[in-house]
């Protein structure tokens, strides 16, 4: 099922189960209509290349996305945030992490979202995990980085390459730092274009993801790694459990995403300040303290005309008991 196929299903169940309705029954009428979830969703897809039993899935994906062949290629991983196969097991993000035999990290980020702060966030996830991966009982040696995000739209509109490979360096193209890597792999420039002479390993992977996410699975190899993706991938695989548990988090999800924008843009406004820009700083926290309560109040009535609870808003919206309770009223009496 695609991205708009796989929300709609989890609202149905969410719904279904906060009114005390049949939920086996719903899920298993979408398990009738669709056979495979949505890949790029964040969850589904930690779960499928996060994961220590799916080992051998993410090294070969990872080498097609890095073009490493021979004896430069990935044949074992360490993840450093493994994902646990249950439902409830709430991370803080959506990265897959690893590391190669030579302890180098490889991050794997999966962005939906296109905005203005979309490239502030990979330069701090790479600053983040240059710092994490740095060789311990020396002060500034450190290892390889290759960060590479999926993204749901186009970086680089002007160019005809669906796959960008970033690295510091001066007027004359010359690299200064080779050990630090972002690698972008423009989904929809690739599904949209004219790639059909493209045969590369990444090529056929994004081919057989999109095969699934549009219900449409391309013929493989039955001992093929693609044949293993598509078996993962089924929708039957992943328990009533935890769909209900995906279903019922949709609204926390959000509102980490909300705060995780925030917070980024409340560092870009602490540098301002820093730089002695402390009109246009406070000028700025005051627009933004304001958009961000509009935006809480915004998401509260959303979460109220669904029928939850106070409590649960309170607790994700960040607001006062007497707002929350005020908006309900609100809402009582516009129906």
């Amino acid at each position: 099922m695609n991205q708009k196929q796989y929300a709609a299903m989890l609202k149905d169940i969410s719904e279904t189960h906060r009114q005390g309705g049949n939920t086996h029954k719903c899920i298993a009428e979408y398990r009738e209509k669709y056979k495979y979830a949505y890949i790029y969703n964040d969850t589904i897809f930690k779960m499928l290349f996060g994961n220590p039993e799916n080992m051998e899935l993410t090294a070969n994906f990872l080498n097609a996305i890095l073009k490493l062949d021979g004896g430069d290629c990935i044949d074992n991983l360490t993840f450093v945030n493994p994902t646990v196969n249950s439902p409830f097991s709430k991370t803080t993000t959506s990265d897959v992490v690893a590391e190669n035999k030579r302890l180098e990290r490889i991050v794997l980020e999966v962005q939906h979202i296109e905005d203005e702060t979309y490239s502030d966030r990979l330069v701090f996830y790479t600053a983040k995990h240059t710092i994490a991966s740095k060789v311990r009982g020396d002060s500034y040696w450190l290892r390889d980085l290759n960060l590479i995000s999926l993204q749901m739209f186009n970086g680089f509109p002007n160019s005809k390459n669906y796959r960008h490979s970033i690295r510091l360096k001066n007027q004359d193209n010359e690299e200064f730092f080779k050990k630090q890597t972002v690698t972008l792999v423009e989904i929809p420039k690739f599904i949209k274009g004219n790639y059909v002479s493209d045969q590369s390993l990444l090529a056929q992977w994004l081919r057989v993801i999109d095969g699934l996410n549009n219900e449409t699975p391309i013929a493989v190899p039955n001992d093929s790694l693609f044949a293993v993706l598509q078996k993962k991938a089924e929708l039957s695989i992943f328990t009533e459990e935890f769909l209900v548990s995906e279903a019922m988090a949709m609204s926390d999800r959000l509102y980490e995403m909300y705060v995780e924008k925030k917070h980024a843009r409340a560092e870009g406004l602490a540098e301002g300040r820093a730089e002695g820009h402390s009109e246009g700083f406070a000028k700025g926290r005051a627009e933004e303290r304001k958009k961000a309560d509009e935006e809480r109040r915004e998401m509260a009535k959303a979460m109220l005309a669904e029928g939850d609870s106070v409590e649960k808003v309170v607790r994700i919206s960040k607001l006062s008991d007497a707002e929350v309770f005020a908006i309900k009223e609100s809402l009582t009496q516009s129906k």
